[in-house]
């Protein structure tokens, strides 16, 4: 229960960075949403913005108890997105930046790792939804808090991991790391 309770915790900590360096650097991200060839050119733009902002948005509705439903659906909304997006980008064979945090490096490049990061924020995301009608947890803000930051190095420690593993996903980003040096 404390893991499911402090799951918006996780969520509100990467909606409000990805969406403050998104929007702090807006034609950037902009130029990340075209890559991935799902949006006409003219949307590009307003898109970009409007993600940015329901990014930094979703941060403050799960901050606030009252509207932490709502910034729920949109984290669960927004994760979905994401997954959905890099997916087919994957399956286009398209080796562009993921756009997670705003990253351009090959670290941030679209493949197994940014693919599992974003399934996990995304699981995080149901399972805190689906536990909004259980009872509140026994725990304070400080256990949640703990618990919140448990579960993100987590995920980005099992992200980051999926790198070692053998499979053209993997290579992908062996890859991307050889045409960076």
């Amino acid at each position: 229960m404390l893991l499911s309770s402090s799951g918006y915790l996780v969520l509100a900590a990467v909606l409000a960075v990805s969406g403050a360096i998104k929007l702090r650097h807006p034609w950037v991200f902009a130029g990340q949403v075209e890559n991935y060839r799902i949006l006409p050119r003219p949307l590009v733009r307003p898109a970009a913005i409007a993600l940015a902002l329901a990014e930094a948005g979703g941060a403050v509705l799960l901050a606030v108890p009252g509207t932490r439903l709502a910034g729920l659906v949109l984290a669960t909304t927004l994760t979905g997105g994401f997954l959905a997006a890099m997916a087919l980008a994957l399956a286009r064979g398209q080796r562009i930046p993921c756009a997670c945090f705003g990253g351009t490096g090959e670290l941030a490049m679209v493949g197994l790792p940014s693919l599992l990061r974003t399934a996990l924020l995304a699981a995080i995301a149901v399972v805190s939804l689906a536990a909004r009608g259980a009872a509140p947890p026994a725990a304070g803000l400080g256990e949640q808090a703990l618990a919140a930051a448990l579960m993100l190095v987590l995920v980005f420690l099992l992200a980051e991991t999926a790198r070692l593993l053998p499979g053209p996903l993997a290579r992908t980003a062996v890859a991307a790391r050889g045409e960076q040096a």
